[in-house]
């Protein structure tokens, strides 16, 4: 009797249960950090607080919505303050591969005009053109004079742009006819000038890519093999929305298998940079769902939770920021989940703030409880999948109007 009880007793301790739980608001606001920032830097005791939170991160997480004005500024200060202070020299972003290196090429490194006018010349090559997207591009092509200062690890996107590649480089007159052909269909069907994959995602590409792989027959890591095996990758991925729309049973296969891309692209430029580097330090901007630590909500283990085990495994960690952009007559707390409203100041903050999810960890429990029962795994994934959350005032849609793209 006597041992059961000192065994519920220490149960008890162990939950806190046996103590008066903490005010949840009081707690919050002792976890809220304020600060400023412009397109060159962050100040205030929010950034001292990134500053070193961060110190020993190989590599730090930018979950966004995309097409927003405020993130990509805030990622460019943010980017510069972890070059300055922490020695980064990469920025991961969800971006097609080759639209990276061309965006990083000497023609066009740190030329903002430049980059938006090829993403005009090919509107499916930058998934996420803005004009603040493709400016923050030039801005770190510019600061890092290393030669692959951009890591894009994304699907590909511009078949048009591939197939245009792969033309020059066809080994012979019947090959070039054949890439021609495809060629000449891509571009009717993705004629219009915004994004899209009509081309990659129609049930006909995938035979089409294959045959032209065996007509190419392209010898083992060679430019030709590479862009061919890409296109092939992406036709796949994409053909899981089709099929799945089609009422196929192809599961979350359009999630998981590219989160394995997006997974294998990061780990070709890592071991790339590896050979001059010592453990490579790299900043990631994705969509949100793309950087949880753990599972993601679509149910697959992302490349973010790749990156923080990854620095685990280096002696290291990564750092998860999750941010959310609000503005008039564009966003507000409404349009975030409100399984999350516990975790955020009771009013929209009108200067830019951090709430400290790894202060608010232990006490996980208590804000869960504001949570609808069937939401509560959402909550619990995010707290424990990303560090800190970040909140934006004052944003607005992005533009573009660089590139003469103003009625694109």
């Amino acid at each position: 009797m006597i041992r059961n009880a000192l065994l519920a007793t220490l149960l008890i301790t162990a939950t806190g249960r046996a103590e008066n739980p903490p005010d949840t608001m009081q707690l919050l606001d002792k976890h809220l950090y304020g600060f400023s920032y412009d397109k060159d830097a962050i100040s205030g005791r929010g950034a001292d607080f990134l500053r070193t939170e961060t110190e020993n991160s190989q590599f730090v997480l930018l979950g966004e919505q995309h097409m927003d004005h405020a993130i990509p500024v805030f990622s460019g200060a943010l980017y510069r303050m972890l070059h300055d202070t922490h020695g980064f020299r990469h920025l991961v972003v969800e971006q097609d591969p080759v639209a990276i290196e061309d965006a990083i090429s000497p023609e066009l490194r740190g030329k903002p005009e430049k980059i938006a006018r090829l993403s005009k010349r090919y509107p499916s090559l930058f998934e996420f053109d803005s004009d603040e997207d493709l400016t923050l591009l030039a801005t770190v092509g510019q600061l890092e004079g290393n030669p692959d200062a951009i890591w894009g690890v994304e699907q590909a996107t511009g078949a048009v742009r591939y197939l245009e590649e792969l033309l020059l480089l066809a080994p012979n007159q019947a090959t070039r006819r054949k890439t021609q052909t495809l060629l000449d269909k891509a571009r009717a069907m993705d004629h219009e000038p915004k994004y899209s994959v009509n081309w990659l995602i129609a049930a006909s590409t995938p035979a089409e890519i294959s045959a032209l792989s065996s007509e190419f027959n392209a010898e083992k890591d060679t430019r030709a093999a590479w862009l061919l095996a890409a296109l092939t990758k992406s036709s796949e991925i994409f053909g899981y929305y089709r099929r799945a729309e089609a009422g196929e049973f192809v599961g979350l296969f359009n999630n998981t298998v590219r989160e394995e891309t997006l997974k294998k692209n990061f780990i070709e430029k890592y071991r790339n940079s590896a050979k001059r580097e010592v453990l490579p330090k790299a900043m990631f901007k994705f969509g949100s769902n793309h950087l949880y630590h753990g599972k993601n909500p679509t149910q697959a283990f992302p490349i973010g939770n790749m990156a923080h085990e990854f620095a685990i495994v280096n002696g290291m960690q990564a750092y998860g920021i999750y941010v959310i952009s609000l503005g008039p007559n564009y966003a507000s707390y409404k349009d975030y989940p409100d399984w999350m409203r516990p975790l955020l100041p009771i009013r929209e903050p009108e200067f830019p703030t951090l709430v400290d999810l790894r202060g608010l960890r232990p006490y996980q429990r208590l804000y869960r409880e504001k949570v609808p029962s069937e939401d509560q795994w959402q909550f619990r994934d995010f707290i424990n999948g990303y560090d800190a959350v970040i909140i934006l005032p004052n944003s607005k849609p992005a533009t573009r109007v660089l590139g003469g793209r103003v009625n694109y």
